[in-house]
């Protein structure tokens, strides 16, 4: 199975007119995972090389980001076997979730089975395909095949052969006691080009689960007010906890839908809008199946938050708006509807992906191009 298939055909078509002979290259790298995986360095707590001779210890191999000194990369294994590879073993069908995780190097739990041959027994080695038959891993079963169809909870698959493999970082220690935050590059370029100070009132729009709120609180070493805004309350739950855990001390949550945002009458001095968007910039994508309708319909209901944003700073303040998605109508038209509104194009300080179609100082990050997330990142000042 060819990536092609993992793309509906008239969002293919559609990439095909916005990016012309680059489209495949586009798409076979959204297919995968991540080149280069990266976190970000918790400043609050420890410094780079310090972090990098705990992780060197806990059996790791990580390297400089030569772009942030917060940053930190592994680099990916992979790909272990061909798409076309058939080793012939029994069966375990995964859901899409599960299969994207175990793609990358995770276990396969009892929750993320979705089908087993029935003949399988602890100790065989077993392999596991998404439920569009691609395979994912090759491990062996801790459970029986029945069992793991049935169980709640329990390791139904040790992985043993992933097709890509990155590092798992959530049992570690590091990560237990808050150094590290998980987070794309392009995502960490976002808090640097707000430029965060701690004279400024800062409000992320739609906040959780927190990376960049988090990011945004160490730039301003826990000084000054963020507020961070999410409409989900379970999200806002775990991003506590998340704050908890890095010892971020200088943001208020705020239980609301974002579009509302006016209506706290707050004046601030920046914003930041990772807005709600396709996510058609997301590695890896075993399968998409969003269509070139779900792009008009978010660029629409993004356009709201816009308004409430530009609505709540003050004159000369900035907006820094990004999304993980790769279409034109999501990024740069939406741009050009916050020109209309009187909003100013500004250069972004940290400048290190290319620029937009047919439109400058904004900064688009290609995947195949760039080895990260398909992303874009615009910054405004309401003059």
């Amino acid at each position: 199975m060819g990536y092609e298939e993992a793309f509906p055909a008239e969002l293919r078509d559609y990439y095909r007119k916005l990016f012309g002979s680059e489209a495949e290259e586009i798409m076979a790298s959204l297919r995968t995972p991540v080149e280069k995986y990266y976190i970000r360095v918790n400043t609050l707590k420890t410094s780079r090389s310090e972090l990098m001779r705990r992780l060197r210890k806990e059996g790791l191999k990580p390297k400089r980001s030569p772009y942030l000194e917060e940053g930190i990369y592994f680099e990916r294994e992979g790909p272990n076997f061909e798409d076309d590879y058939n080793p012939g073993l029994k069966k375990v069908v995964a859901n899409k979730f599960a299969s994207e995780s175990v793609y990358q190097g995770a276990m396969l739990y009892a929750p993320g089975v979705l089908k087993a041959d029935k003949g399988i027994r602890p100790g065989d080695e077993v392999e596991i395909r998404d439920p569009r038959g691609l395979l994912v891993g090759i491990g062996i079963a801790r459970m029986s095949g029945k069992e793991m169809v049935a169980s709640t909870r329990g390791l139904a698959v040790e992985v043993t052969l992933p097709k890509f493999k990155l590092p798992s970082l959530s049992e570690l220690e590091s990560f237990k006691e808050g150094l590290f935050y998980a987070q794309s590059l392009p995502s960490m370029v976002v808090s640097r080009v707000l430029e965060p100070s701690e004279e400024d009132l800062i409000i992320d729009m739609a906040a959780a689960p927190g990376g960049k709120t988090s990011h945004i609180a160490q730039l301003m070493q826990n000084r000054g007010e963020i507020i961070a805004i999410d409409k989900s309350r379970n999200r806002l739950r775990k991003m506590e906890e998340e704050l908890k855990r890095l010892g971020v001390k200088n943001v208020r949550l705020i239980h609301m839908d974002a579009r509302k945002l006016p209506e706290l009458g707050v004046e601030a001095d920046k914003i930041l809008l990772d807005a709600p968007c396709t996510a058609l910039g997301i590695r890896p994508k075993l399968w998409e199946t969003r269509t070139p309708k779900d792009i008009e319909a978010t660029a629409r209901y993004q356009r709201a938050f816009i308004w409430a944003a530009i609505k709540s700073l003050r004159k000369d303040g900035t907006l820094v708006y990004s999304t993980c998605t790769i279409s034109y109508e999501e990024n740069e038209a939406n741009v050009k509807y916050m020109l209309e509104k009187g909003l100013k194009l500004e250069e972004q300080s940290v400048f290190i992906a290319s620029h937009g179609i047919g439109m400058d100082n904004v900064q688009r990050f290609y995947p195949n191009r760039h080895l990260t997330q398909g992303f874009f990142i615009a910054k405004l000042r309401k003059v």
